[in-house]
């Protein structure tokens, strides 16, 4: 009888099956929490907006609407727009976009000046 070191045909399919299997567990909730933590950097950057709307609205007398002025920039995952911005209100918005745009009802974050946080579900 032959002593040899290595594998066979056999145990290396079955090598390549369980690696498969545990493959098909892990890659949908590795997606789950890149969709979560890529949300959780859209609503850092729409508080960031926020306190940056406040700031401003001290020194004038109505909300800007100048996504630039508040340092929203699109990222690959969220776009970032002023929905709406008075004297006295505002709304500012994060839309997903490409592969986030799978983060099932939180598609469209938002925030407001009395801190209303919509979808609440997702915040």
């Amino acid at each position: 009888m032959k002593n040899t070191i290595g594998f066979t045909l056999i145990e290396l399919l079955v090598a390549i099956a369980i690696v498969a299997m545990l493959a098909t567990i892990a890659y949908p909730s590795y997606r789950a929490y890149l969709i979560n933590a890529r949300r959780g950097e859209a609503k850092t950057e729409l508080i960031k907006a926020q306190l940056k709307q406040t700031s401003l609205h001290i020194l004038n007398p109505s909300y800007s609407d100048d996504e630039s002025k508040l340092g929203l920039t699109n990222s690959n995952y969220y776009s970032f727009l002023v929905a709406s911005a008075s004297n006295t209100t505002y709304s500012i918005q994060a839309i997903a976009k490409g592969t986030q745009a799978e983060d099932a009802g939180c598609g469209t974050l938002s925030v407001d000046q009395d801190s209303n946080f919509t979808p609440i579900d997702c915040w």
